[in-house]
């Protein structure tokens, strides 16, 4: 198969999309992030060299690549996502090409709803490429996609189709691990960010220790990291700890100094304006809002 065999398996070339250009219908419940053109393209054996003036996701589905941005380079391993975002200029597309091929399935946003999406934190400034993380759901959305692409009326379904489009893109973060990377070391990687998550009462708790204690140098820790977690592991950890600390508030009536302890905090004040930073308000503020109250 062109393009190497790493990818989705199933019958995508199979499928025939029928409206492909969504911008020109009326929404009756309009979302967020209305798409404008969502369609396959297969057997993509050319680079692409340009500025968008769009937003753009794409679901690389078979094949491998390039993606050049602000002089980095990134390198395209399906099944993954890369995206294009408005006034940058960029460079992409499948190694070997024209004789090397990628598949593909796209979708096209206005350059306005860019904002949207990193307030949503569906892109990421400094990871323009990223591994998709559930494929056989994102099969399942393309598919209903395709499905609707033939509806007699597509007025009727573009906000379904929007919202499908959505969900796709929430998708590629969420869920476990389906790619073609070494399987001991994903579960490494669990394992380490289980570590992580039974540890955190331990202030002085490290991630590259722990990974350290795997067998694993400070380099490949990272970037076999990259490779499965959406988050850098100091992120991860103090995202962990946060809601944990969520938890706790809402959960029990500990103290919040003591609160602050279970989760790795010797410090109360500074707990207090680490959260207030996370949570957009103060420990016992977020404890009054969110508490259940029992009659």
């Amino acid at each position: 198969m062109a393009g190497g065999s790493s990818g989705i398996d199933g019958p995508f070339k199979k499928m025939d999309f029928g409206t492909k250009h969504w911008g020109a219908f009326t929404r009756r419940h309009p979302s967020a992030y209305q798409v404008i053109n969502a369609a396959p393209a297969f057997a993509k054996n050319h680079w692409v060299r340009t500025a968008f003036a769009s937003c753009n996701f794409s679901f690389i589905l078979r094949g491998r690549g390039e993606f050049h941005r602000l002089g980095r380079v990134w390198a395209v391993e399906a099944p993954c996502v890369i995206t294009q975002w408005p006034g940058e200029s960029l460079e992409y597309g499948p190694l070997g090409a024209p004789e090397e091929t990628w598949d593909e399935f796209y979708l096209t946003y206005t350059g306005e709803t860019k904002a949207r999406f990193e307030a949503a934190r569906l892109i990421d400034g400094e990871r323009p490429v990223w591994p998709l993380r559930d494929a056989p759901t994102v099969r399942g959305l393309v598919e209903e996609l395709r499905r609707l692409s033939h509806a007699a009326e597509p007025e009727a379904v573009v906000d379904r189709v929007d919202r499908l489009c959505e969900r796709l893109i929430l998708e590629s973060w969420l869920g476990p691990v389906r790619r073609e990377a070494p399987v001991g070391d994903a579960a490494t990687v669990q394992a380490i960010a289980a570590a992580l998550r039974a540890g955190l009462a331990d202030p002085s708790l490290d991630p590259e220790a722990v990974a350290a204690a795997h067998g694993w140098s400070v380099s490949t820790f990272r970037r076999r990291w990259d490779e499965v977690m959406p988050e850098s592991p100091g992120r991860t950890l103090q995202g962990l700890r946060m809601q944990a600390a969520c938890r706790l508030l809402v959960e029990t009536t500990l103290p919040i100094h003591e609160v602050a302890a279970r989760v790795g905090f010797a410090d109360e004040y500074y707990f207090s304006r680490r959260f207030r930073i996370e949570q957009g308000m103060p420990p016992r503020e977020y404890r009054r809002a969110y508490v259940l109250r029992r009659g």
